[in-house]
């Protein structure tokens, strides 16, 4: 009866609500990188504190990890754009309408919702003891999100006779969050087919918010000047998973994090878009950011000892901090293991499906063991310049 009692909680705890909406599902790890980011049910070391920490409770060693990756998503091509704005935009107060005319044009592909460019990078040290049928693991992992998104002057955009769209107010604002959680975990076999996980942690935040006029501003200093807009708050939060084990060779895992919704203040200076389309920049009144639930489900199959094949899915649409994009990615990779793991190559891939500007992303990794030591480096791209991700860890494990 307990151990259907401890089922039944995970499940609850994991189960609703199951239409909340939460930040973009990140990546630890260069193992789950190379695997295409399918990790939930397939995670074989400590990076289950984040993946599902019911996978803890699989280990036999001791495993200290540091991992550390970063991720790139530019769907507007910000970078690049934003200098090509000031040039267009110079050329047509001379009176260049083709230049007027191509402006007008770069400001209508800005003005899309899915429009955005956004990274995370997560990074950690994290320690996992097994003890019998259970495993503690004490961790501090670093996450930072942040998003640029276009606020478009549709007032200013007139090419002849006058070239109104040299006075453009198009503005480009970024949101930003960087999270410390000191975390305590704690897995335990519910029997041979079922195990669960919890997370006990604190999260330190700092939060920041600010925009600027493309006209007038510089992509250099705007994300120097986005960092005095930081903001400062803790608060407590929990994660549970639960792995299931049907068959040896089958695992089935489901993972919530951020299960109690924390949020924190953001403050700074944020572009509004006024009835008339024009674009004005203000101080912003009281937001905040909060971390719904974020739900995945995963797995993983072993025909053979050495080989895996893994698959994850995003139970939840996840919204950006911005609410501009969404955020619901299907995952699959394969591991294959060689000469007792001295070597271990994989590969994957993995798409977000609620954003139509969206590639697959192909991704590839290794891994190399000598004695307890264990180095893994991982990368991804889409080959269409908008999206990658570059990953690597030490270990050491024994």
């Amino acid at each position: 009866m307990k151990r259907y009692c401890s089922v039944l909680l995970v499940l609850s705890l994991l189960m609703f609500p199951a239409l909340a909406q939460a930040a973009q599902f990140a990546v630890l790890g260069p193992r789950a990188v190379g695997m295409g980011g399918a990790s939930v049910a397939a995670v074989n070391d400590s990076t289950a504190v984040y993946w599902n920490p019911a996978a803890l409770a699989n280990s036999s060693k001791v495993d200290i990890r540091i991992p550390v990756s970063v991720a790139m998503r530019d769907y507007m091509g910000l970078a690049n754009n934003w200098d090509k704005f000031k040039t267009l935009r110079t050329a047509a107060a001379g009176g260049d309408t083709a230049a007027a005319e191509e402006l007008r044009q770069l400001l209508l592909e800005f003005d899309r919702t899915n429009a955005v460019t956004n990274i995370d990078v997560t990074a950690g040290l994290l320690v996992l003891f097994p003890v019998s049928s259970s495993s503690f693991a004490f961790s501090a992992i670093g996450i930072g999100y942040a998003e640029i998104y276009p606020t478009v002057d549709t007032l200013h955009m007139t090419t002849t006779p006058v070239p109104d769209i040299q006075n453009n107010n198009s503005a480009v604002t970024a949101v930003g969050m960087t999270m410390v959680e000191p975390t305590v975990s704690y897995a335990t076999s519910l029997g041979k087919y079922v195990l669960v996980g919890a997370n006990a942690k604190m999260i330190y935040a700092s939060t920041f918010l600010h925009s600027d006029y493309i006209r007038t501003g510089n992509y250099d200093t705007f994300t120097k000047t986005m960092t005095n807009s930081e903001t400062k708050n803790s608060k407590p939060s929990v994660d549970a998973g639960i792995l299931l084990k049907p068959l040896s060779s089958l695992d089935i895992g489901v993972v919530g994090r951020y299960l109690n919704s924390p949020s924190f203040p953001i403050d700074g200076l944020i572009a509004v878009k006024q009835g008339t389309g024009d674009v004005t920049i203000q101080q912003s009144q009281a937001r905040e950011i909060e971390l719904k639930p974020q739900y995945r489900a995963g797995i993983a199959w072993k025909p053979f000892g050495n080989l895996t094949f893994s698959a994850d899915y995003d139970l939840t649409k996840n919204k950006s901090f911005t609410k501009r994009t969404d955020d619901q990615t299907i995952a699959g990779g394969i591991e294959l293991m060689m000469m007792k793991e001295i070597l271990s190559l994989r590969a994957g891939a993995y798409k977000n499906t609620a954003n139509d500007l969206a590639n697959v992303v192909y991704t590839a990794g290794l891994g190399l063991r000598i004695f307890a030591l264990r180095i893994d480096v991982a990368g991804a791209y889409d080959f269409k310049e908008q999206e990658a991700q570059a990953s690597a860890s030490l270990a050491l494990r024994f």
